[in-house]
């Protein structure tokens, strides 16, 4: 029998998360009014079969969201109809990176040469005074006008050709790359680091400066081992979350 359209990709997703986005569904449809209490922990989990653990993590992206309220001794209240901006990413391989692009949409503010100077230079793992197309923009999810990342890109100026394609909200750079200089990632080093968000990125993140961050920093390799790109995405904590599906390696 063949596998439903989407079944896979559903299926990598963590239980909380579709626990979460069905009770979001039910809010954003009225099922559960403005004021209303949701069911409780052990009727959600006989709804959806799973246990009060995976019932509690969908709480907690509904409460992160602004959606709901849990109050001991009364239940959890629904707050609002409407999220506030938050974005999940899950990720197992990657082929799930596009998925960050196609669910967000990056508007790019500027472009332009940069030399690799000090921390820079280290960041890029190249000879100080080495130049590079770099780009900032911001991410936002659907209508939001609340950014989920403050995002900073370093493309290695051999591949400076696709300034004039870097605007596109639905492209990674390193597809451009891969499309215009027939380049092929190989590897992806991914690192994620907490951070205290600084008065300016806080201004241009629109949250509290010294409020937490997560910043999660990618460099994209070819199959000859150069660096094609370096990714850099600060994203405020109330905003984002990352989720990471690990399988034990085959005895």
């Amino acid at each position: 029998m063949n596998a439903l359209p989407g079944a896979e990709i559903i299926a990598t997703k963590p239980q909380y998360v579709l626990v979460a986005q069905a009770l979001i569904d039910d809010i954003r449809r009225g099922h559960y009014a403005v004021g209303a209490l949701l069911p409780s922990e052990f009727a959600l989990c006989t709804q959806f079969g799973v246990s009060r653990h995976t019932v509690r993590e969908a709480m907690r992206l509904l409460i992160e969201r602004g959606l709901v309220t849990r109050q001991r001794g009364i239940g959890t209240t629904v707050t609002s109809r409407e999220q506030r901006a938050h974005y999940t990413q899950s990720t197992a391989s990657v082929g799930d990176l596009p998925q960050y692009v196609e669910e967000t949409r990056l508007v790019t503010k500027e472009v332009k040469d940069v030399l690799a100077l000090g921390e820079l230079s280290e960041l890029l793992a190249c000879p100080a005074g080495q130049r590079w197309l770099y780009a900032r923009g911001f991410r936002y999810v659907g209508r939001s006008k609340d950014p989920i990342a403050l995002t900073d890109i370093y493309i290695n100026a051999a591949y400076a050709g696709i300034k004039g394609l870097i605007r596109a909200p639905d492209v990674p750079v390193y597809t451009l790359i891969e499309r215009q200089y027939g380049e092929r990632v190989a590897e992806v080093k991914q690192r994620i680091d907490a951070k205290v968000i600084s008065a300016d990125e806080a201004k241009a993140l629109k949250v509290a400066s010294g409020s937490a961050g997560l910043v999660i920093t990618r460099h994209y390799y070819a199959v000859s081992g150069r660096l094609l790109e370096v990714a850099v995405n600060l994203h405020p904590a109330e905003r984002f979350s990352y989720s990471m599906s690990l399988r034990p390696a085959p005895l």
